[in-house]
């Protein structure tokens, strides 16, 4: 019944990332190097290796950038909500995290997490993410009405659509304030000089867009 209930709540409580010192210092601490495995403090050892592995599928490593296994997103998002999210975020996420790991399970006819292959992930990222525009759609009106009073739970391609969006939102506003990406893959000038405007960004950056 409590995770119904959360579930229930979900469109109402995941939002975006709050951004303040506090935050971008954990991004960074996550960031500073890569670590082989860590322990989750807020998702259990099957959701933190789910989320990790989505967030891989969602934000690959490429031969010039780094990917979220990398910039070890999943543990910046997994510490994100142990310390700074509310209660009631902290309940909608891991609900909603929670029904796609056991849809996913049951999708592949796996046990565990630690089961799943990149091929699994891939294939169930792309079932919500290059799903026609009518089916995103319907997902999205489903969560919506589910708010009001009495309203049915949504179905769980529903679930899964709204808290992969969550999950990919959040980790592109983590990636984009990494201390790698910022120094190393975006153009940066740590004692930036004088402006200048109407210049070609090709010669200047090598037409990255500037770190701020």
């Amino acid at each position: 019944m409590e995770r119904r209930k959360a579930l229930k709540n979900i469109g109402l409580s995941l939002g975006s990332l709050t951004m303040s010192s506090a935050v971008v210092t954990l991004i960074q601490s996550c960031t500073q190097e890569k670590k082989v495995s860590w322990n989750p403090v807020f998702f259990s050892l099957d959701e933190a290796d789910i989320v990790s592995k989505t967030l891989e599928v969602m934000i690959p490593k490429t031969p010039d950038v780094p990917g979220a296994t990398d910039l070890n997103l999943a543990q910046f998002i997994d510490g994100y909500l142990d310390v700074i999210s509310r209660e009631k975020e902290k309940t909608a996420f891991k609900a909603g995290v929670g029904q796609y790991l056991s849809t996913t399970l049951e999708k592949f006819g796996k046990n565990v997490s630690t089961d799943l292959t990149e091929g699994d992930i891939e294939k169930r990222v792309a079932h919500y993410f290059k799903a026609d525009a009518e089916n995103k759609k319907k997902w999205n009106m489903e969560v919506v009405a589910s708010k009001k009073e009495g309203a049915q739970l949504p179905s769980d391609d529903a679930f899964n659509f709204f808290v992969l969006n969550s999950l990919r939102n959040r980790g592109i506003e983590a990636f984009k304030v990494s201390k790698i990406i910022g120094e190393e893959v975006l153009a940066y000038d740590p004692i930036p000089g004088a402006q200048k405007g109407c210049v070609d960004l090709q010669e200047v950056s090598g037409g990255r867009a500037w770190s701020l």
